[in-house]
């Protein structure tokens, strides 16, 4: 561990990116081919991911925004080659002011001390700009290797997953991880999650590995078939849930094994 950030070759020539100082536990991934490389996600930008990154390789870099939420894109604006699905580019361009991210900052929501000379009171994400807007089933060729993007939405509408099939690795960013799903937040769409998350557990036979963009990593590929299972629970009414308040208003919290899902009531 070197300073804010926990690294760690999770597959050949992927690093992740952890930021496990906050609630959040956001991971980046670094993956590297023979002529370029791809940032999935730049972090909460509390600390300097470009450096981290360079310590790591010296191949030109793409960022590749599994979607435009604050955790997930506060570095954004150190890099000038900027990917994300077309339907959150705008989004990019507004940042968030330090007022917006005043709870995301307090004091409880930090597990160890930021970065010297970071002010969380004075904390935002700063606008950027995309250059290439991705859909489905583009592809993302670093030389002699290749991804390609699927896309994945629910849990915002332009979230997107990377799948390198040679190596059966799956990126899933906010799309599934192991904790709680927020399928409540403006722009969420249950319906279209639960439609992603039987797409992913249908990929599980050819799958290695799961990368997710929280917690823990790497992921044993059966978690998305207990996934594909609780969204279709939640949908038919087998699931049971409580009630809970979030900075959303009253919200459905529903637990299974190894995640659950907030729905709004």
């Amino acid at each position: 561990m070197r300073g804010w950030f926990q690294t760690q070759e999770v597959a050949p020539r992927v690093y992740a990116i952890s930021e496990p100082g906050h609630f959040e536990e956001v991971i980046s991934y670094l993956i590297e081919g023979e002529e370029r490389a791809i940032l999935f996600d730049t972090g909460m930008g509390i600390a300097n991911i470009r450096e981290e990154v360079m310590a790591l390789t010296g191949r030109a870099i793409t960022i590749v925004n599994s979607h435009s939420h604050w955790d997930h894109v506060g570095d954004n604006y150190r890099f000038p080659l900027i990917a994300i699905h077309y339907a959150e580019a705008h989004l990019l361009r507004e940042g968030a002011s330090s007022e917006e991210l005043r709870r995301e900052m307090r004091a409880e929501m930090f597990v160890q001390p930021p970065p010297v000379g970071f002010e969380p009171s004075q904390y935002k994400i700063s606008p950027s700009r995309a250059s290439l807007l991705l859909d489905e089933g583009s592809p993302l060729d670093l030389g002699k290797r290749a991804l390609t993007v699927l896309h994945t939405p629910g849990h915002s509408p332009g979230s997107i997953s990377l799948l390198e099939e040679k190596e059966g690795l799956l990126f899933s960013g906010d799309t599934a991880y192991a904790g709680p799903l927020y399928a409540q937040l403006p722009g969420s769409d249950f319906d279209l999650y639960g439609e992603s998350m039987e797409r992913l557990a249908r990929l599980v036979p050819q799958l290695s590995l799961v990368l997710p963009g929280h917690n823990v990593t790497p992921l044993d590929p059966a978690i998305l078939v207990e996934m594909a299972k609780g969204f279709g629970q939640i949908a038919s009414g087998e699931a049971t849930y409580e009630f809970e308040s979030s900075p959303w208003g009253r919200v459905r919290h529903y637990r299974f094994e190894r995640f659950s899902v907030y729905l709004s009531e």
